[in-house]
């Protein structure tokens, strides 16, 4: 019969899950629908590295095997907070869970997790053997998987390992006795932008939430997309630039007014108890939601400008088009989840159209 406590991290573990997957629903439909035939050519080239890694000498296979094995092993490095999450490792700090209770329990919730990208190699592979290129050896690149594999459940294994070690129980006492504090002195300070500071901006960067590096990482590639697409590099790749871009640009903008509307909604008993009208924090927070767009359309517009793209016809269209559309998903009321995703891949679309024109 297995420890309670095993059993205690598997359905915590499954339950995290649930959650990740049902907050990632609508970017997922997106992504799927605009990116189908590069998501099937990746789901088609995963067994693609350690397969191929089996076919070169023992040290240049080995190493490309744990690179790899790193590399897949970062879903489960971003998601730890969630599977474990700190108040648990606090929690068990306190209880007489042996050890290797705790690695039993860190194992199989790895492979549980592991499991999507065993399944991710057998597709990849069978696809592989069915078209037998010259440097295929079957045996060795069957090994080859199963070492890659194994080794991303290793380090899935030491990552969970880790996250239960690093965590202070004094310094997680201590922020707890702190944490009023900064609330009540936020109370006292009316302001509108200090209480968006407080009650919008810095929850997104505490604790296990991840919208502020999630929000950044988008930018981060919105921009990194942006610029070679102003550089008007030829063909096929700045098309695919485009429509990264657009993408991008779009889904940073929703997934960020996607989660100041819910704070919001979290917010609203204790906010309603409050002597001060909301409108104007409400209004305040979705506005700094939609910044980071607007930022990326100010780096497009810079890029373009050398190039006189903004003289053009397509080009003004472009701008009009991309700032009165981020505007629009921030200050459209609620509607549900399937019409707000229509919307995004229509704009999605329709930037991608006209910014294709951009260039004679």
């Amino acid at each position: 019969m297995a420890h309670a406590y095993v059993t205690f991290r598997i359905r915590l573990a499954k339950h995290a899950l649930r959650r990740f997957a049902a907050s990632l629903r609508g970017s997922a439909e997106i992504i799927l629908l605009v990116f189908t035939h590069a998501m099937v050519g990746l789901l088609a080239l995963a067994a693609l590295p350690p397969m191929y890694a089996s076919s070169l000498p023992l040290a240049q296979a080995l190493g490309i095997q744990a690179a790899y094995a790193l590399l897949m092993t970062a879903p489960l490095a971003l998601l730890r907070k969630r599977v474990l999450p700190q108040d648990v490792v606090h929690w068990v700090h306190r209880l007489p869970v042996p050890r290797r209770v705790q690695l039993k329990a860190d194992a199989l919730v790895a492979g549980l997790l592991a499991g999507p990208l065993g399944l991710m190699y057998l597709v990849s592979g069978t696809l592989l053997m069915y078209q037998q290129p010259a440097w295929l050896a079957p045996a060795p690149a069957i090994l080859g998987t199963l070492l890659s594999l194994a080794l991303t459940w290793l380090f899935s294994i030491g990552v969970l390992s880790l996250r239960s070690r690093m965590v202070s129980t004094s310094h997680w006492w201590h922020a707890a006795q702190r944490a009023p504090s900064h609330y009540v002195h936020a109370a006292l300070r009316p302001r509108t932008l200090a209480l968006w500071r407080r009650l919008f901006w810095l929850p997104y960067w505490r604790a296990d939430n991840i919208v502020g590096w999630q929000q950044s990482v988008l930018l981060a590639a919105a921009v990194a997309s942006a610029l070679p697409w102003m550089q008007a590099p030829p063909g096929v790749i700045r098309a695919l630039l485009a429509l990264a871009t657009c993408t991008l640009m779009v889904l940073v903008t929703d997934r960020g007014d996607k989660a100041v509307r819910e704070q919001a909604a979290r917010l609203a008993p204790l906010i309603a108890a409050w002597p001060l009208a909301p409108r104007a924090l409400m209004v305040l927070a979705r506005g700094f939601s939609v910044l980071p767009a607007l930022l990326v359309v100010l780096v497009v517009f810079a890029g373009g400008f050398h190039h006189g793209l903004w003289q053009h016809p397509a080009g003004r269209a472009w701008l009009v088009l991309a700032v009165a559309g981020q505007l629009l998903l921030v200050g459209l009321p609620y509607v549900n989840e399937r019409t707000r995703v229509g919307l995004v891949i229509a704009q999605i679309l329709v930037l991608t159209a006209v910014g294709s024109e951009l260039w004679p």
